[in-house]
């Protein structure tokens, strides 16, 4: 079995330039409930628009590559996800297609709540 790719979409109410500069700071990001830990692999940056990052966990490794775009007063990031399962998961990746994409809209969701509330403090301090 193979990779499980999925795209997502999420809405931030926040500037393109915010959101780039939050999701890039690898600091940051190590304190995004679920992610601690987490050492991110930083690649193919364009600044404020769009960028990879790879992560390698016992299980699999995750690729995801983010596009930014600009809404009105927000930002449209669309992520694509590959989760590359290893050793004795890449025999049940079919089974665990559905676990990932929970996951990721879990993590997703964490990291749009911690960009929103990254900006605020920023904003206000």
């Amino acid at each position: 079995m193979g990779t499980i790719t999925i795209e997502s979409t999420v809405l931030i109410p926040c500037g393109r330039p915010e959101v780039y500069a939050f999701c890039v700071d690898a600091q940051a990001r190590a304190a995004v409930p679920g992610q601690e830990g987490q050492v991110l692999e930083f690649q193919d940056q364009v600044p404020e628009r769009s960028w990879t990052e790879t992560f390698v966990g016992s299980g699999e490794a995750v690729t995801c590559s983010y596009v930014l775009y600009p809404v009105a007063d927000s930002t449209r990031m669309t992520v694509t996800a590959q989760y590359e399962p290893k050793g004795l998961g890449r025999i049940f990746s079919a089974a665990k297609d559905g676990a990932c994409r929970k996951l990721e809209a879990t993590r997703l969701a964490a990291l749009k709540k911690a960009v929103e509330r990254g900006v605020r403090k920023a904003r206000n301090g």
